[in-house]
């Protein structure tokens, strides 16, 4: 089997290779953790840890597959650790609920899911991205072509283009 340029590149110690690899997964991976933790200080720290132990097991990951893999192995065993360590401190039952492998899986999929919509969305122009985000933020048409300075029909337009475009762009995913 044949290694791309780019997981050779890492595995070698490039760190630009290493900050394209955090880029990529850091957004789903997140959404994975909160599974795990709420508190976004927790989260962060098993995101941190989860890309320590990737930089340190880079030789041993043959390909992206194994990477991406071993990434949510890890934020997961992160999680787990997270729930064991509150249960004790909550003299609760000393071992966490282990989760089915399907949980486990179904969660992989939301995260990667929110990671698709994430990067359609980035795609999206900057005037149908603004008007989509302040929409999705609870704001009006007319608010938002207010706070804009541009009519209430642009406003309509740049949000029908960002909805049409999105779901032409993630048709099949779900």
């Amino acid at each position: 089997m044949e290694l791309s340029s780019d997981v050779m590149l890492f595995q070698s110690g490039d760190e630009g290779t290493f900050r394209e690899i955090y880029r990529q997964h850091a957004p789903a991976l997140r959404g994975f953790a909160a599974r795990y933790a709420r508190d976004r200080e927790a989260i962060d720290d098993m995101i941190q840890n989860a890309f320590i132990r990737l930089w340190e097991k880079r030789r041993d990951l043959p390909n992206e597959g194994a990477i991406k893999a071993y990434l949510y192995r890890v934020v997961q065993r992160e999680g787990l650790n997270i729930i064991r360590h509150e249960r004790v401190k909550e003299r609760y039952a000393m071992t966490p609920r282990e989760e089915s492998e399907e949980s486990f899986l179904e969660g992989i999929l939301e995260a990667e899911l929110f990671r698709a919509v994430l990067v359609v969305f980035e795609e999206l122009s900057p005037a149908c991205k603004t008007v989509y985000r302040m929409s999705l933020d609870g704001m009006s048409h007319e608010e938002i072509a207010g706070k804009l300075q541009i009519s209430v029909n642009t406003v309509k337009k740049h949000k029908n283009n960002a909805h049409h475009y999105m779901r032409s762009r993630l048709k099949g995913l779900v």
